[in-house]
């Protein structure tokens, strides 16, 4: 250690392992020894994190400094060795609040936070962490020790999105304009697009999208029928839905119809059904 004053301040200097670490006193006060590197909270290098299958489209890939995944997946939290293994816990951040997820002692059961009881499961030799994400768990992880901690590893949870629904109508006359919604009832969608008939629908002259969630068709025509897809996504699903669009001309409509007979007694005979063509035949057949 060295110590060198300038004027009324000393600074107390000591070199670990290529690092110095100062201390500064006035003249007069008792001058303190500097700190050792060992007692110093220490800082290693962040925990990695990897989605275990199955988990819908999320990344399975293991990675360092953040990870996206989704509700209802399982994560698998890996920490670097640390000093002091035999009294680890698990911490999250959210903001400026901390709170401890696990607390684990040597030979002792591990100590699981309410929040996180029957999700978690915890391995004594490698402490490492596997959790059953819910929608609150997006948020900062890090494994701490006595004598040092790593680095906060930043988890975001994404909801799945569910099958997506297009209201509009199915039936629509040459000529006409008509619009198809696609909404998304659970998880939020990063991305919209369209199909017809398993194609990629593109923007033209009479096919508009309106932020992409409305298809809109003007003045449809015979070749507009067919099957229209929407497809959602975001950063751990995608799903999609289709919905059948006849368009047709008025006089060329066929509508289903449901016709019943019924006979009393015991009336016996040829039974003849007969329809009726207004402004083409007046005759039955």
């Amino acid at each position: 250690m060295s110590v060198l004053r300038l004027g009324p301040i000393s600074f107390c200097a000591e070199v670990f392992s290529g690092k110095s670490l100062f201390l500064i006193t006035r003249v007069g006060e008792t001058l303190p020894r500097c700190l050792v590197a060992s007692e110093l909270p220490q800082s290693c290098s962040s925990p990695t994190a990897r989605t275990l299958p199955p988990c819908h489209s999320a990344d399975l890939r293991p990675a360092r400094g953040s990870l996206v995944s989704a509700v209802g997946c399982t994560v698998l939290l890996t920490a670097p060795a640390l000093q002091g293994r035999g009294n680890v816990s698990w911490e999250s951040r959210l903001g400026s609040e901390e709170s401890i997820i696990l607390s684990y002692a040597f030979q002792h059961p591990p100590n699981v936070s309410l929040l996180y009881e029957n999700r978690t499961v915890f391995d004594e030799s490698s402490l490492s962490l596997q959790v059953v994400l819910e929608k609150g768990d997006g948020r900062l992880y890090r494994l701490r020790a006595r004598e040092e901690a790593t680095d906060w590893f930043h988890l975001h949870v994404v909801e799945p999105l569910s099958q997506p629904k297009i209201v509009g109508d199915s039936l629509v006359k040459a000529g006409g304009n008509t619009k198809l919604v696609c909404n998304v009832v659970e998880g939020k969608a990063d991305s919209y697009w369209w199909k017809k008939n398993g194609e990629v629908l593109l923007r033209s002259e009479r096919i508009e999208f309106v932020e992409n969630t409305t298809l809109c068709i003007l003045q449809a025509s015979l070749s507009d029928s067919g099957y229209y897809t929407c497809v959602v996504s975001n950063a751990v699903s995608q799903n999609e839905t289709s919905f059948l669009l006849q368009v047709h001309h008025s006089t060329n409509v066929v509508l289903p119809v449901l016709l019943s007979c019924v006979i009393i007694g015991l009336l016996a005979g040829v039974l003849v059904w007969c329809q009726k063509r207004e402004n083409l035949c007046k005759r039955c057949w």
